[in-house]
């Protein structure tokens, strides 16, 4: 037991350890937005900051309309996780379900899709938005990042599906379900810690993303956090404190995000790893 016990100690220190050191670079940015850009840059390093300073929480973040940023950033994950969610669960489980013509030549695009950068598809989508007239809204990035988070949700959700018995199917017909009452009361539900899994990295995408919102959107008033933090790094000088401050706040909301649903992330994640 004793030796149980050592070893069990052992373990949770060597993962203390690393969790500080992979942490280490989002500790050190919240401890840098609470020092002066001066401070940052002094010799030697000092940990801690020696004048606690809330300038940049106080001032700049007001200054470059962070409330608005999260607005703007919360419409756009939200409306792509949406479409990612509606589109990408349904085609998941169409593809494991059922045997139709051309599914492997699918699930080949969905694979290609995810690998394109986003830098080769601005143009393409640009002159269809702007003959759309869509361009200077919501609708834009939100159309541009769901064509990431489907075949995501495709991708990670089919393997899941996979697993789960036909019986279930069968015994729904059973009840007086028809195939999407079955989809949407028995497997819908079943396969939750997926769904949770694709939805959390689907609102991700929308929230991190910056190329798709410079690009389509040039008014201000439409801009996320993270245009928001790239307006602060001018080539006149970097306003470190507030950079820091800006990407402490940008993070908040992913890290409450993964904390309440970690358990259904990981077997999510786990169960999108098992192959056909």
């Amino acid at each position: 037991m004793k030796k149980k016990h050592l070893i069990q100690f052992i373990s949770n220190v060597i993962a203390i350890i690393l969790a500080v050191f992979m942490m280490f670079p989002i500790i050190w940015m919240v401890i840098c937005s609470f020092k002066e850009d001066v401070e940052m840059f002094q010799q030697p390093i000092s940990i801690l900051p020696r004048h606690f300073n809330i300038h940049a929480y106080t001032v700049e973040l007001v200054n470059n309309h962070v409330f608005r940023g999260y607005m703007n950033s919360f419409i756009v994950a939200a409306g792509a996780l949406a479409i990612g969610l509606v589109l990408g669960v349904t085609a998941a489980y169409g593809l494991a379900r059922y045997q139709m013509k051309g599914k492997k030549v699918a699930l080949t695009l969905f694979l290609v899709t995810q690998m394109l950068p986003a830098s080769l598809m601005l143009t393409p989508m640009y002159l269809t938005y702007s003959k759309l007239g869509i361009l200077n809204n919501y609708a834009s990035p939100i159309l541009s990042i769901a064509t990431i988070s489907i075949p995501f949700c495709v991708v990670t959700l089919r393997p899941f599906f996979l697993t789960l018995p036909k019986s279930l199917d069968d015994a729904a017909r059973v009840d007086g379900c028809n195939a999407f009452t079955a989809f949407i009361r028995v497997m819908v539900p079943i396969a939750k810690p997926g769904v949770l899994t694709a939805a959390a990295l689907s609102f991700i995408f929308g929230w991190s993303d910056l190329a798709y919102n410079m690009t389509f959107n040039t008014k201000e008033v439409l801009r996320p956090l993270t245009s928001i933090l790239y307006n602060l790094m001018p080539r006149e000088g970097i306003k470190w404190s507030a950079v820091m401050a800006l990407g402490t706040a940008a993070i908040i909301p992913v890290m409450v995000l993964f904390i309440v649903l970690q358990d259904s992330i990981v077997s999510g994640l786990a169960a999108g790893a098992v192959k056909e």
